[in-house]
């Protein structure tokens, strides 16, 4: 079956042109002139692919991408423009284009780009359903989780709170040989200390005063399956060669047993806490750390990949929108360069709650900063050095000589860079490894 690929452009002997091209090399091609006719053919042909050109009227290239992100966020978007300034493609690259070509359009660069864009358009595992972001950290945690969950090995995920570790472990759960057998989770800093033992290991009637019945714990239930054993780091010490024992002979005996019980179970767990620092202080047991981190997984903060941070703003809006009974709402590029450039101290989850209240309380057609918490807005937005902007070049040469310029004003020290740039450094290492720039 041909690849189908959508064009968008208002130059009539170009789109003829690109048309040829693409038809000539077994693409499926169908054409609009501005922006408003090819959102109704996207919208009824279903392409592959969208090319489109940045400026258009009466709707342009960025109201096509910011119709694609919301709509079909899945759908690689290619821009074109003869026009756009480096702040033009950073934003249409955030907001979620998959790449830019400048004009006079190269057709070999531009069949190169669409065959990868039909690439990373291969739908993803259903494993990797509910893992939102396109950066290269989120690539490579994908790509680690279809490698960690082919074996049976413990996996021990670390990250901040709120980052998305029992996401995570579900995937993983989802695309091993496990994944029709159970799930079971145990928050290890919820339970009482003094049912964490029976929670786990479960117990016979009469073993203790309100023993009334036999218990199956969280070993037994997830036997064939996977057990989450999250916040691992509050496990109380005085129980942790009990677990020693049961992840290393993958038996259990419950609370009043005689004998042990064997079981079959992948063993996933996580924490926020740093458990090499709490060895050294003697609150975690180092023989226990190691034999449930035989592979380890660690998940990158928000502010570490600010590429993703516009793709989540739209999948929560879209989400919420979709709860409440509304039509979903855009989001102004002011208010996206807004959330790229906070910190996010709750990561994801904090993210999430500042998108839920903003779709509940927006009474227009488009979220803008003003539906932000007061704390977002505070943080400053650094605009791009004004002797930078409107060169002749092309998009890419002036990302690398703004990139370049910054680097030799601030001595090369990146951190000061990012900051003079305002990205993150995550963002400024990123795009120094895309154009190979070293010192």
């Amino acid at each position: 079956m041909k690849h189908k690929i959508l064009i968008i452009e208002d130059e009539t002997r170009l789109l003829r042109i690109l048309k040829m091209v693409l038809t000539d090399n077994g693409y499926q091609v169908k054409t609009a002139q501005d922006g408003q006719q090819g959102i109704g053919v996207w919208t009824q042909w279903n392409p592959e692919v969208v090319v489109t050109d940045l400026k258009m009227r009466p709707v342009d290239g960025m109201e096509v991408l910011k119709f694609g992100r919301l709509n079909f966020p899945d759908i690689p978007l290619i821009i074109l423009t003869a026009f756009g300034s480096i702040e033009t493609a950073v934003i249409a690259m955030k907001i979620g284009a998959f790449d830019f070509l400048s004009k006079p359009v190269d057709h070999k660069q531009l069949l190169e780009i669409i065959e990868q864009a039909l690439v990373a358009n291969k739908k993803e595992p259903e494993s990797l359903e509910d893992l939102i972001g396109s950066s290269v950290e989120m690539e490579q945690i994908k790509k680690n989780i279809l490698l960690f969950a082919s074996t049976d090995s413990s996996v021990f995920i670390n990250g901040e709170s709120g980052t998305g570790k029992e996401i995570v472990a579900r995937s993983i759960h989802k695309a091993s040989e496990r994944k029709n057998g159970p799930f079971v989770k145990v928050n290890c800093a919820a339970i009482p200390r003094e049912l964490i033992e029976s929670e786990l290991f479960g117990h016979k009637k009469g073993s203790f005063t309100g023993a009334i019945q036999d218990r199956k714990g969280a070993f037994i239930q997830a036997d064939k399956g996977v057990l989450f054993l999250d916040e691992i780091g509050d496990l109380p010490i005085e129980l942790q060669p009990k677990l020693l024992h049961a992840v290393e002979e993958k038996t259990i005996t419950p609370i009043g047993a005689s004998s042990p019980t064997p079981v079959s179970i992948k063993i996933l767990s996580a924490t926020n806490l740093n458990l090499e620092v709490m060895i050294s202080e003697s609150k975690f047991r180092a023989d226990l750390f190691y034999r449930l981190s035989t592979i380890c997984l660690n998940m990158p903060a928000l502010r570490d990949k600010p590429t993703d941070i516009s793709e989540l703003a739209l999948f929560f809006t879209k989400k919420f929108c979709l709860e409440f009974k509304k039509p979903v709402l855009k989001i102004a590029d002011k208010a996206i360069q807004t959330l790229e450039n906070y910190s996010w101290p709750g990561n994801i989850r904090e993210l999430k709650n500042v998108i839920e209240r903003a779709a509940l309380t927006c009474n227009k057609e488009t979220i803008t900063h003003d539906n932000l918490p007061e704390i977002i807005n505070k943080e400053t937005i650094h605009p791009l050095p004004q002797n930078t902007k409107d060169h002749g070049f092309d998009m890419a040469t002036q990302e690398q000589n703004l990139l370049q310029a910054a680097l030799e004003q601030c001595g090369w020290n990146q951190s000061n860079a990012a900051k003079k740039l305002g990205i993150t450094r995550s963002a400024l290492r990123y795009r120094l490894q895309k154009h190979g720039i070293k010192k």
